[in-house]
């Protein structure tokens, strides 16, 4: 029998980072989630070749601070929670401080950013360890836009799937898309293919500021307007006994 030793730190990451980052949809649902989190009222999906080649999204959110730079892409490093007993109380989408170091495991990440306070913007390159291998000062709107190619470039066997599956990986996104357009009432969301025999093209678009009947009409048409159905939910009261019985209010 071989010897039982420990594998090295840089395959243990890339494991992990494999288990984090399951596909395309994991990649890009971990962005938005980020974005929303970030208070963003513009999300922008942009793919190339559907997301074979390139995967970018841009935001109008908070941005990140200069003193966070560093910590960003590393492992476990979130400014969503301190300890265990802070799971509590956590009312965003991301708190294990995981996606982007996973991101960098797996691929090429670059991130441009430029936080509210700030007067000038960052590119950062950041190399598979997740640091930070180049910064540079740009000019760039308030928000933060990160930009991954070649994914699953650490995974041979994963990308060679990847390629293989990709229209049924990109159908698989749309789909989280829509129900992330369809629940994000005060942000909007876009997202777009770029071929290259094409012009880029939008799939999914809302409108920031809309109710969730108008998400429905964005994203499958007035058409669908005439089946829909209001319901609201009421507090307990003398007639509401559960705190969890829906109201039915039916058209008509």
């Amino acid at each position: 029998m071989p010897e039982i030793k420990a594998i090295s730190k840089n395959s243990v990451h890339q494991i992990c980072s494999g288990q984090v980052i399951l596909d395309l949809t994991t990649a890009v649902k971990e962005l938005v989630e980020n974005s929303l989190d970030a208070l963003a009222k513009s999300v922008e999906v942009k793919l190339k070749e559907y997301g074979l080649d390139q995967v970018e999204v841009i935001d109008n959110g908070l941005g990140v601070e200069e003193d966070n730079f560093e910590a960003l892409t590393l492992k476990h490093h979130t400014s969503k929670l301190r300890d265990f007993g802070d799971l509590v109380s956590v009312q965003t989408f991301g708190f294990r401080g995981e996606a982007l170091s996973s991101l960098c495991a797996l691929c090429n990440v670059t991130v441009h950013t430029r936080h509210k306070s700030s007067s000038i913007g960052y590119k950062l390159e950041f190399d598979h360890d997740g640091l930070i291998k180049e910064k540079t000062k740009i000019a760039r709107q308030i928000g933060t836009t990160v930009l991954l190619t070649n994914l699953f470039k650490t995974l041979p066997v994963r990308q060679k799937e990847f390629k293989r599956n990709i229209k049924k990986e990109y159908t698989k996104l749309l789909n989280i898309m829509s129900a992330y357009c369809l629940i994000s009432t005060q942000a909007r969301i876009s997202c777009s293919n770029q071929t290259s025999k094409g012009q880029r093209v939008t799939v999914l678009s809302t409108q920031a500021n809309c109710g969730l009947e108008q998400n429905i009409i964005s994203l499958f048409t007035s058409k669908q307007q005439k089946d829909l159905i209001p319901f609201k939910q009421l507090p307990p009261n003398e007639q509401v006994s559960h705190p969890k019985k829906i109201i039915v209010t039916f058209n008509g």
